[in-house]
């Protein structure tokens, strides 16, 4: 009986090690935020980066105006796509929309325009 079970042990642990890397990995707000400051050198003002200053554009300030975060998970796959359309407060026509889905180890940009295409 112990033998059977010290061998029932050892077939869990090989397939747990075994099924370790088919598990992806997930992303989050955090997640999303630190990309999106080292991608458009943003600096941002709050943890949700609702509102932020381009780096070496400090006089104008942009705020998240709309968008959405969505995630949804099964056995072998994470989607998350976030949406977010910022304006600039002291120039109401500097307008920039992004659109970014989870590629199961980093994030696609999937849509992009106003001020984040002319951003270095």
């Amino acid at each position: 009986m112990k033998k059977w079970l010290f061998f029932g042990f050892i077939v869990l642990i090989v397939a747990r090690v075994w099924a370790a890397p088919m598990y992806p990995t997930k992303a989050d707000e955090a997640d999303f935020i630190s990309w999106f400051e080292e991608t458009y050198s943003v600096q941002c003002e709050d943890e949700s980066c609702d509102a932020f200053t381009l780096i070496g554009d400090q006089t104008n300030t942009y705020v998240n105006e709309e968008g959405y975060m969505k995630q949804s998970s099964g056995f072998f796959t994470f989607d998350m796509e976030v949406r977010r359309l910022y304006r600039s407060v002291e120039e109401p026509e500097r307008v920039g929309k992004i659109e970014v889905r989870w590629n199961q180890d980093s994030f696609e940009i999937t849509e992009e325009t106003g001020i984040f295409v002319s951003s270095p």
